[in-house]
This record gives C-alpha cells, sequence and structure tokens, in this order.
C-alpha cells in the first residue's frame, strides 16, 4: 500500500476474547479500511475458543497485523493498556472487536483530529450490527444519580448530526486518541477492568483542557456486549457498572462539600431501588449492589488516590468540570426518588440536548 507523505501512522488496538462468532467480519472490515497508513494491534485476551488460530490463519500474513497473546484474561482496561505498550502510531484507537467499520472510519477521525488540536479524544458513530438503527454517538453523564444517554440511540442509521459535537465521553468501542497525549494523561485503570474505560479516559481528557468529541462520518456496526451476554449474569453487570458509577462520582465532583452531597444521593437512590428490588424479588441486583459497596470499602485507598492523581494538575476548575462531563441536570426531588420516576425528565433533556445536534 502507497503511504502518502506526512500521513500519521494509526495503531488500531483490538483486544480479543472468545469472539470467534464475530471477529472475521471484524478483521475483515478493519484491514480493508481505506486509509494509507495503519496497523492492527491484536490482543487475544486468553481466549479458550477458536477465534486466535482462525485470526492467525485467515489474516496472519497480512503485514498490517501483529498477534500478541496474553496468557491470562486481563480484562478490557489492562488488556488495552498491554495493546498500547505495542503500538507505533502517531494515533492510537481502541475498537471493540465485535465491531464492523467503514471504509472511511478512521479517516474520519484522523481528519477531525488533524483540523483541530483542541480535541483531545474523539468517538465514532455507532450502529446497530444491520446499520439500520443508531446505538449511539458519544454519551452524556446526568449529575448524581449518574444515569446514562448514548445520544442518538434508536433513530434511523441514517440519521445525521453536525459533523463534530462535544459529549461528556467518547464511546469506548471506536475512539482515536493521539499517543503523546495518552503518555501524558495515562491509560485504563487494570483495578477498574470493565465500564469504566471510555468514561475515564474522557474525564482525563476534560481534565487535561482538551475537548471530547464524537465524529459524525465515522461510522462503526457494533454488536454490543457480545462477550458480556455469554459469561455475565445479572448481578455481576449490576456490580461492574455500579462499581464505575461509585468511581466516576468521586472523580467528578472534587470539592469535598459536592462530593458529600453526591455520594448522599447516589446512596439514598440505591436504598429506594434496593426496596423495589426486595419488592419484585431481584435478588441478583441486590447482591450486585452490596458487592459494589463492598470493593469500595476495601479499595477505597485507591479510588482516593487516583482522585488526587487525576486532579494533580487540572487545566480547568472542579465547577468546569462538572460543566463539561455533567451535560443533564436532573431537579433535585428526582434524584431522591426511585429512578424510573425520573427517566421521563432526563429522557427530555437528553432529546433536548439532542436537537441542538440536528444538521440543517
Amino acid at each position: 500500500m502507497l503511504i502518502q507523505e506526512n500521513t500519521p501512522l494509526v495503531s488500531v488496538i483490538i483486544l480479543n476474547f472468545n469472539g470467534e462468532n464475530y471477529l472475521e467480519r471484524c478483521l475483515f472490515s478493519v484491514l480493508g479500511t481505506k486509509y494509507p497508513n495503519f496497523e492492527v494491534i491484536f490482543v487475544d485476551n486468553a481466549s479458550t475458543d477458536s477465534s486466535l488460530k482462525m485470526a492467525e490463519k485467515i489474516f496472519g500474513n497480512d503485514n498490517r497485523l501483529k498477534i500478541f497473546k496474553s496468557q491470562q484474561n486481563l480484562g478490557f482496561s489492562a488488556g488495552n493498556n498491554f495493546g498500547f505498550s505495542h503500538a507505533r502510531g502517531d494515533y492510537i484507537v481502541f475498537l471493540n472487536n465485535d465491531t464492523i467499520a467503514d471504509p472511511y472510519w478512521v479517516d474520519a477521525l484522523v481528519s477531525t483530529m488533524e483540523k483541530d488540536k483542541t480535541i483531545g479524544l474523539a468517538g465514532s458513530t455507532i450502529l446497530s450490527i444491520d446499520g439500520k438503527k443508531l446505538r449511539g454517538a458519544g454519551g452524556l453523564w446526568s449529575d448524581y444519580l449518574l444515569l446514562l444517554c448514548p445520544i442518538g440511540a434508536g433513530k434511523r442509521g441514517d440519521f445525521e448530526f453536525i459533523p463534530t459535537f462535544e459529549v461528556s465521553f467518547a464511546t469506548g468501542c471506536s475512539m482515536i486518541v493521539r499517543k503523546e497525549f495518552l503518555d501524558e494523561i495515562g491509560l485504563f485503570d487494570p483495578q477498574i477492568p470493565y465500564n469504566y474505560d471510555d468514561t475515564l479516559l474522557s474525564l482525563k481528557t476534560w481534565l487535561a483542557g482538551k475537548r471530547v468529541v464524537s465524529v459524525s462520518s465515522s461510522r462503526i456496526r457494533h454488536i454490543g456486549g457480545a462477550t458480556t451476554k455469554k459469561f455475565w449474569n445479572n448481578q455481576s453487570v449490576t456490580f461492574s457498572l455500579l462499581r464505575a458509577k461509585m468511581c466516576l462520582l468521586f472523580d467528578v465532583y472534587f470539592n469535598l462539600k459536592d462530593l458529600l452531597r453526591a455520594l448522599f444521593i447516589f446512596y439514598f437512590s440505591i436504598a429506594v431501588e434496593s426496596v423495589f428490588s426486595v419488592r419484585n424479588k431481584n435478588v441478583s441486583e441486590i447482591l450486585g449492589n452490596i458487592r459494589a459497596s463492598t470493593w469500595l470499602l476495601k479499595n477505597f485507598k485507591h479510588v482516593w488516590t487516583n482522585r488526587l492523581e487525576h486532579w494533580r494538575n487540572p487545566k480547568i476548575s472542579p465547577e468546569m468540570l462538572i460543566e463539561k462531563f455533567i451535560r443533564i441536570r436532573l431537579q433535585f426531588p428526582l434524584c431522591i426518588t426511585h429512578s424510573k420516576l425520573a427517566s421521563s425528565f432526563y429522557h427530555n433533556q437528553c432529546l433536548k440536548y439532542e436537537n441542538t445536534l440536528i444538521r440543517d
């Protein structure tokens, strides 16, 4: 392949665990990318199926594909950190293994980053695997309850937002960042192996004074949860998501008064949710909540140390971070009620934000 002069090298990191049902389509699409200068860092996370052998057999002769094997499952965070240690690119792209990439997805990401140096992290527009529906183009966080709004979720696959727009966080299944910037702000937290990767990287990007955006023309089709659906139960999902949210509270609300208020509202909401879980005999959710709270107590020192490290040399104030990162505001009475009662107001606020992004 002819490499154009001064075209940045892009390292696409793909972490694989038991992806035999979808990995071939992913690698075929990525290696067919219409960008002249890229490498694929393929990390097998101790798979027990035939996915690694398939990748080696079908794609092993492509010199753009570098295959690395971990002897143990490192989790998503540490697995991607391992892939980064082998990457040579000026830009790093993290891509899930259950995706199918549009031919010009990398070109759109790199062009956006090259044109605007205020951008530190950029994510793709994510569609359903058949391309008929949007799954999200980045996401927004609400205050206190930390409800998550994937922008554009459920809209038609051919729906278009404005070319580039700010989000709380870039979607982790496809996002790009400059290698030198990652060297500056650091990677993912290996002690939180799932669900805090894209959020943490986005948070650190905002703290470093750079913007987090979504790029409409970089399009990825995504199955979503392909690994977790096979190997996780409801308790594990509840535990992992709640653990990530707890860590996020400590990172986002830096002023002690704001943090105490946020923790009170958050745990009050969990208590209310637990009452409903008991009434509905949802034992797995209750156990997930208990596991997450126990994890926080055991790992409080780690969480607090990380909080201080993330805020060691911020380029923005705590107030500015909340403005940029917490995009959806909930009225206080809604924060201390059962979360389903707040969902209507919350979704209306999400739609208002989406409406500001619609292309004329």
